[in-house]
């Protein structure tokens, strides 16, 4: 059972937030992709129309349509389908982040390729790029980018698609609007870059103040003497186990220093203060997910046993009283014995009754100083 109160660290929630935010992204940007698929087969299609309404000569309707709409349509489909595979894939959201966002880049470098003959169309390649700022991921923006001028390039010196588009290095308008593009596409992926970092400070500062606001919670929930959590962080945890006492077996233990009363009027409160801390140490020491110790007040403590039996939890009460005996003040000063009474949580139980059931056995282990009692 984890220890942290609040029911949930909020950093951990904020991650979970993020965690979620990615994976919707991811199939929105699949989604993205169909829409992009979709809508070019549709633009094509409109043009074909538009054109032999016009009457302005063109290839026939088959040519047309398996150079423009077929061809495209069955590469797309391919890269769409192989980001939904990675989507519902096993690998991590940050390798579906990479495959998803360079697949749609592919599928960028197929529509540019295509359709170039419209200078505008190298816009194309900003989508996948701005895709990938939600991730807030500065590598893979990079990589897209990469890969977006890499196919701009490949796409107007190496590829020939349409046969009415003229080469880049044809005249000089051209070329200069080649090198224009590029760079309109790197001042894009600058900005791209610059909103990224801007949203991870943003994000940093949320986190660094949650963490701030955590520590300060943890403070006003812990005894600043002994270090173990103090009655404010039990009120919590009675909450929670409430929460969970279908799922799991609570034991509440009361620990109570013996003669502890005469040990302060003989050696003083200082004396004292340093067996208290002494026992919240060894409680300290020996706490886990399934044992969590509180200081009660005055000498008394709490420890709170999470689905443990009752054979473990004598074990684990034995075992305080033990490490108790053998701590430095025990040594060379009074030995002090610990007694232990011990009550396990019933269904439908009010904490106040189960606190009540505890003290009772731990009145009876002190008619016997250093002994453990379970009161069932």
């Amino acid at each position: 059972m984890d220890v942290k109160f609040g029911n949930k660290s909020q950093e951990a929630a904020i991650r979970e937030e993020y965690r979620r935010i990615d994976e919707k992204w991811l199939k929105m940007q699949c989604q993205l992709m169909l829409f992009l698929m979709v809508f070019t087969v549709a633009a094509e299609v409109f043009m074909y129309f538009a054109l032999r309404a016009l009457q302005v000569d063109f290839a026939s309707a088959g040519v047309y349509f398996t150079k423009y709409v077929l061809v495209p349509l069955v590469i797309d489909a391919g890269l769409w389908l192989s980001a939904r595979q990675a989507l519902h894939s096993g690998m991590t959201n940050r390798k579906k982040a990479y495959t998803v966002s360079l697949l749609m880049a592919a599928m960028a470098f197929v529509v540019y390729t295509v359709h170039s003959v419209f200078p505008a169309v190298f816009a194309v390649f900003i989508i996948p790029m701005l895709a990938t700022v939600i991730y807030g991921d500065q590598k893979l923006t990079r990589a897209v980018a990469a890969a977006c001028l890499l196919e701009k390039i490949v796409s107007d010196l190496f590829i020939f698609w349409d046969p009415a588009r003229p080469s880049v290095l044809q005249s000089t308008d051209s070329t200069v609007n080649f090198g224009l593009s590029l760079v309109l596409l790197l001042i894009f992926y600058g900005i791209c870059t610059v909103m990224i970092l801007a949203e991870k400070e943003k994000n940093d500062a949320a986190i660094h103040l949650e963490r701030e606001r955590q520590r300060y919670q943890e403070e006003s929930m812990t005894d600043q003497l002994t270090r173990v959590w103090n009655r404010q962080a039990l009120r919590q945890m009675f909450q929670r186990m409430e929460e969970e006492r279908e799922e799991m077996r609570f034991f509440l233990a009361m620990l109570d220093m013996d003669d502890f009363k005469n040990l302060n009027d003989t050696y003083g409160h200082s004396q004292g203060d340093r067996y208290l801390k002494s026992l919240g140490q060894v409680l300290l020491d020996l706490s886990g997910e399934q044992m969590v110790p509180f200081r009660f007040g005055g000498d008394e403590f709490c420890v709170i046993f999470c689905g443990c039996d009752q054979e473990r939890v004598h074990a684990a009460c034995r075992a305080i009283q033990e490490c108790f005996v053998r701590t430095e003040v025990n040594q060379s000063h009074k030995a002090v014995s610990v007694s232990i009474g011990v009550a396990e949580f019933r269904k439908k139980e009010p904490p106040a009754q189960l606190l009540d059931r505890a003290d009772a056995a731990l009145y009876r282990a002190k008619q016997n100083k250093g002994s453990i009692c379970f009161e069932m």
